[in-house]
């Protein structure tokens, strides 16, 4: 290290200066170089997915227009009545007494027509289940807005009232 200062110090002050800044450019090219290079990688690759997509462009532009699918029309909309005869049957079917039927209110809830409809009945829990589910799959345009079941106070029965929503449009 001595004799590195040694050298440096016999050299005249404006060789001296003229290594300095020339190491300084080369560590400074050094770095520019470094962060360029990711920036331009990915301009390139930009480039070449560009080109991917206009390619694909080209090749679909190509291709004859496919049938547009056929959309199923939703499900129609029960009547009141018509809803809680099918609820009986179906609560028939998983072993659930209906209690009471009743015709809610009306209204229009974001652009369609909302009919509710209160049911109580009772049976088992798995019953119940089984029953709820069934309503579910087999009315698409009922909704189980609000559910409330309840242990009966003998048995081990369970007390089910829920408010289901009809929906239709107006």
């Amino acid at each position: 290290m001595s004799r590195l200062r040694t050298a440096l110090a016999a050299l005249p002050a404006r060789q001296l200066h003229l290594i300095a800044a020339g190491v300084v450019a080369i560590a400074a090219l050094l770095a520019w170089s470094l962060a360029l290079r990711a920036p331009l990688a990915a301009y390139r690759q930009q480039g070449l997915g560009l080109a991917a997509l206009r390619a694909s462009a080209a090749a679909t532009a190509a291709v004859p227009a496919m049938a547009v699918p056929v959309v199923a029309a939703p499900p129609a909309a029960p009547t009141p009545l018509a809803l809680t005869a099918a609820i009986s049957r179906s609560a028939t079917v998983a072993g659930v007494d209906v209690l009471a039927a009743a015709e809610g209110a009306s209204a229009t809830v974001a652009g369609l027509r909302q009919q509710t409809l209160h049911i109580t009945a009772a049976g088992s829990y798995a019953a119940v289940l089984a029953w709820l589910d069934d309503i579910e799959r087999s009315q698409g345009a009922v909704a189980i807005v609000q559910l409330e079941l309840q242990p009966e106070e003998t048995g081990p029965r369970r007390k089910a009232t829920l408010q289901l929503a009809i929906y239709s449009p107006p």
